[in-house]
């Protein structure tokens, strides 16, 4: 008896490995557009500095569009809260960084608990919520800054923009090497223990080599961007906060009751409350925590800048659903990831760097972003077409 070849899907091998696709084919082009610049350690290091804030909301924006519903004011809300920040140091330099950060999520978890009363109580689209709370933000980041930008900052909120891991031998990056072995050694322990789980369960079919290509792959890629790192600065304790949030968000959202019930709210609403989850409670605490992650992006953000003007965060909220898209989560909602939005929205900040770089003209760029946006949403809607068809097929 002879066994049949089973054929490759090559549609299924590109959407699944689209990310890093995608990445080569950025990277590659504009390092020969900029003659050589893009890929300069210098760049790389500024460009992860730069993708940190966009990034870090997008930990949480990817699971606000998961279960189907969307956060247009974070853009204007970070800005608002690093004018808070920068106000209360400015204004109040007696009062410790360490306070002002505890106002700032103090102010974070009201407008969180504000977001999820309407959209998950009083069952209001999320789209017309946060549109009006964006111009309230703006206009309250108008009225208390007086239209002028506000700093310097300092202590606390300066190192989370600024800041970089100080070095044991104090010659040496060495801190940068140490965590970064850190992160490898974590990655593919937790890939490893997670893979385990899912043969145990059922879930997974024994086939380690299907994994163990992309467990080298995303080492080999974590240990060149510790070495650029290492080569520049270290590590920023931007790229820390971002690298902590993620792991501890994808963590939740992956093996905790409120993981489980933010995709299932995202797969069908109305099955969820069948179900016995009380999607008004899983709603209200999921805003409440996008709300704490963009004030953590808000404080970056200033800290970064060392000041906070009213056009802060404008436009950031469009870029973290940008990098969400990009990253596989699916607009409709129900599927995407941590991860995968984190990296979305990164490849999204090397596509603003690049064009930049290349001085290309501010139309162009909004063309392109247009255009890659256009192209993610239509990758998935045909992904997800094809595998409906699949399955009514069998």
């Amino acid at each position: 008896m002879t066994k049949t070849k089973k054929k490759v899907d090559l549609f299924a091998l590109f959407y699944q490995n689209s990310l890093v696709l995608e990445a080569i084919v950025i990277f590659g082009l504009f390092q020969i557009f900029t003659g050589g610049m893009f890929l300069t350690v210098r760049n790389l290091s500024n460009l992860l500095m730069q993708g940190a804030t966009c990034s870090i909301i997008a930990i949480t924006m990817c699971l606000v569009i998961i279960t189907g519903n969307a956060d247009l004011s974070a853009g204007r809300y970070l800005g608002m809260l690093a004018m808070v920040a920068a106000l209360i140091q400015v204004n109040y330099g007696s009062v410790p960084s360490i306070v002002v950060v505890l106002i700032v999520f103090a102010i974070a978890i009201i407008t969180g608990l504000w977001h999820g009363f309407w959209v998950g109580y009083m069952k209001l689209p999320a789209f017309i919520i946060t549109l009006a709370t964006q111009l309230v933000f703006l206009g309250i980041n108008q009225y208390i800054s007086d239209g002028r930008m506000v700093g310097p900052v300092k202590g606390i909120i300066a190192e989370m923009g600024n800041g970089y891991m100080p070095s044991i031998s104090g010659t040496h990056n060495d801190t940068t090497l140490i965590l970064g072995a850190l992160i490898i050694i974590a990655y593919i322990a937790f890939t490893v223990a997670k893979e385990k789980k899912s043969i145990k369960q059922g879930l997974s079919e024994k086939n380690w080599m299907k994994l163990v290509p992309k467990m080298a792959l995303i080492a080999i890629l974590a240990a060149v961007v510790t070495v650029i790192l290492y080569s520049y600065k270290g590590f920023a304790y931007a790229m820390i906060i971002l690298f902590v949030l993620t792991i501890i968000v994808s963590y939740v959202s992956n093996n905790t009751k409120f993981g489980r019930y933010v995709y299932a709210i995202g797969g069908n609403k109305d099955a969820a409350a069948l179900s016995g989850i009380n999607v008004s409670k899983e709603l209200l605490k999921l805003y409440v925590l996008h709300a704490v992650v963009v004030a953590t992006a808000a404080l970056v953000y200033v800290g970064r800048l060392s000041a906070a003007t009213t056009a802060g965060g404008n436009g950031y909220e469009f870029t973290a659903i940008m990098g969400c898209v990009v990253g596989g989560t699916a607009i409709t909602g129900g599927r995407g990831t941590v991860a995968g939005a984190v990296a979305g929205t990164l490849i999204m900040a090397a596509l603003d760097n690049g064009m930049s770089l290349m001085n290309l003209d501010p139309a162009f760029q909004y063309i392109v972003r247009g255009g890659v946006l256009l192209f993610a949403i239509a990758l998935d809607a045909y992904a997800s077409n094809r595998k409906a068809r699949t399955v009514q097929a069998v």
